[in-house]
């Protein structure tokens, strides 16, 4: 029986990779060379802190200060996705229904959690989550399944009663890992790759993930 949803946040609510991905272009163009699409791809879900560790681990760069960069991507990512981005087809739908149905949820992102109070607040939807949960704080981030378990923990729920929306596989191995369900939400790129038939149900959009959500046992 399930009592709880837990959100991902970049590229499920908000369309916002993107940005992610201008941002870090631009910051680590600056300091020593961009990723391309196909490295952008391997960190989707990583936490900031991550990403950055293992950049300049393999293009490194003068006066490297961990802070100072985090602050330039995270800063211009916010300036970016409150300019430009919106949220997802379906996002609103399955809060409502998920809140009008006394429905309990969480958000568990990879994202500093000053980002994800700028976006949840932004875009008027940071009163339909319960609990908000960065991985920032965690010892290890997705994949790694800490950061769910934790927004678990807050609800004061067994990981097994809660089912996770992700889109990045990397955040689908967390929700596993946690021994959670979990319905993934591919971008439409990457919708056909066999990797995400580890996630109970992979769905094209938050549409289709709310009709799975009406069809679920929820106490």
């Amino acid at each position: 029986m399930l009592k709880a949803v837990i959100f991902d946040m970049d590229g499920l609510l908000v369309d916002s990779e993107p940005w992610w991905r201008v941002a870090e272009t631009n910051v680590f163009g600056r300091l020593s060379v961009a990723p391309s699409e196909e490295e952008f791809e391997k960190m989707m879900g990583n936490r900031i802190q991550e990403v950055i560790a293992n950049w300049y681990s393999k293009h490194p760069w003068d006066n490297f200060n961990m802070d100072v960069t985090m602050n330039e991507i995270v800063d211009e990512v916010g300036s970016l996705v409150t300019q430009h981005a919106r949220l997802m087809p379906g996002v609103k739908e399955t809060l409502e229904f998920l809140q009008a149905n006394k429905i309990r949820t969480a958000l568990a992102s990879s994202s500093p959690m000053r980002l994800i109070r700028k976006i949840t607040e932004g875009y008027g939807i940071h009163s339909y989550f319960e609990q908000l949960h960065s991985a920032e704080i965690e010892k290890r981030g997705k994949p790694h399944p800490d950061v769910f378990l934790s927004a678990a923990a807050a609800m004061k729920l067994d990981p097994q009663h809660c089912i996770v929306l992700e889109d990045s596989y990397n955040g689908v191995l967390a929700a596993k890992a946690a021994q959670m369900q979990c319905i993934a939400v591919p971008a439409r790129e990457h919708f056909s790759q066999e990797r995400f038939r580890i996630a109970d149900h992979v769905v094209s959009d938050m549409h289709e993930a709310l009709l799975i959500l009406r069809n679920c046992n929820f106490s």
